[in-house]
């Protein structure tokens, strides 16, 4: 980000900002890097120090997290306004359009036909296309993250479940979730995510062969049949009794053995099975889906430039390509759950191939990156607050307040109200 171009902004920032010193020079370029959350800063700071063990002429400062992406994307959007911009940033995959939009993030392109070295990395352009706006790379995706459903064993288990052949369909995820829940002693039996900036949603969507705008983005599709299958889908968990919790509510309640079946996203999996550990055996899940030839909205984070200054540039492609090459993605992938966006990194079997044997969980999610598409974000300026009103629309069919029909006419109804016309 934009450290960039005032140089008394680097100082201002350096007081609220963490230092990951490099090894042995002293730096000549220093960059400023935004993320979310606190609970990534591990990963973040690791990254930066390898990155700066092998360039050591670049220094890397952290700022502090934001909350979430999408409190991200707005500290960014105000950034720009103050010209506080720091020079780089893993922002959410769905909202580098805002950025994209606004010409705040800086092309790619030209950085990518420019190095020779980029065709050796290993990112296909399938995964590149995932952050491309208006025929420019906006970003490049650094950490992909599924959907997939997280199985308590032992709760399986002991609810009757057979551990070797969990279910493929709906009807079979819910029919166990009942079970389960059926176990009492405060046991929930299933819980599917439904407030995390519209992902879930447009997942359920885009597993009931749906999408949520024509391809020419003139009128939103997702209000067909494929919404008002997600959104009974919904209702239907609700009517079977889904714990009333939010979010991280049923994420605490899965790492304590309370909960059966969790659909989350697969970068959770590093921290439920540090959880799990001595206490429950962890199982990974696929989503279902009603065609091999549906298609999933990646959720994770993309790598967004965004100082003007030239130096600044070349440190922070510098740090890109070794954030998304072999190194960088071995490192996320060690830390997380999230899916590699390096294909070379996945083959190598002295790198991710020997993980991956050795964590077969971990291979689960990556198998369905052919799957994957662009986590949506709406045109125009109102993306969030579309996001808000999808996860609105949701709750109040979750909580059986409104019948999947009528939220999906509503829904419909002020999601086109706020897209450019």
């Amino acid at each position: 980000m934009l450290l960039s171009r005032r140089t008394f902004l680097s100082t201002a920032s350096a007081a609220a900002a963490t230092p990951i010193l490099g090894a042995a020079a002293l730096p000549q370029t220093t960059i400023r890097l935004s993320y979310a959350s606190a609970p990534a800063r591990g990963l973040y700071q690791s990254l930066a120090q390898r990155f700066m063990e092998t360039r050591p002429d670049i220094r890397v400062v952290l700022d502090s997290p934001a909350v979430d992406y999408d409190g991200l994307v707005q500290q960014t959007l105000r950034q720009n306004i103050t010209k506080q911009l720091p020079d780089i940033s893993h922002q959410g995959l769905n909202q580098i359009r805002p950025l994209a939009d606004r010409g705040i993030a800086v092309p790619l392109d030209r950085f990518i036909a420019g190095d020779p070295a980029w065709n050796t990395i290993g990112v296909p352009q399938e995964v590149t296309s995932f952050a491309s706006y208006g025929g420019k790379t906006c970003a490049l995706p650094f950490a992909i993250s599924v959907p997939v459903l997280f199985y308590n064993m032992d709760l399986v288990k002991q609810a009757g479940g057979d551990p070797d052949n969990l279910p493929d369909d709906w009807d079979g995820v819910i029919a166990l979730g009942r079970k389960i829940n059926a176990l009492g002693e405060g046991t929930g039996g299933l819980y599917v995510e439904y407030t995390n900036n519209g992902w879930s949603f447009q997942t359920l969507v885009g597993a009931f062969g749906g999408r949520m705008m024509s391809e020419d983005e003139t009128r939103i599709t997702f209000d067909g049949p494929a919404g008002l299958q997600a959104l009974q889908l919904l209702q239907r968990l609700g009517k079977e009794g889904q714990p009333a919790l939010n979010t991280e509510q049923a994420r605490q309640a899965f790492r304590a053995g309370k909960l059966g079946i969790l659909f989350t996203a697969s970068s959770l999996l590093t921290g439920f099975q540090q959880s799990a550990a001595g206490n429950f055996r962890l199982k990974v899940g696929s989503l279902p889906v009603s065609s091999t030839a549906d298609r999933l909205p990646a959720g994770g984070n993309g790598i967004v430039m965004l100082t003007d200054d030239p130096d600044r540039q070349k440190a922070c492609w510098d740090y890109i390509k070794f954030a998304v090459g072999p190194a960088g993605q071995t490192i996320m992938v060690e830390a997380t759950g999230y899916v590699p966006v390096n294909l070379a990194a996945i083959s190598d079997p002295a790198g991710l191939g020997r993980f991956f044997d050795a964590h077969p969980e971990h291979r689960i999610a990556s198998q369905r990156i052919a799957m994957m598409t662009g986590w949506f974000s709406f045109p125009g300026e109102n993306n969030s607050r579309i996001i808000k009103a999808i996860e609105d629309h949701c709750y109040l069919v979750v909580s059986q307040k409104q019948d999947p029909a009528a939220a999906l006419s509503s829904l419909g109804k002020d999601v086109d109200a706020l897209l450019p016309h």
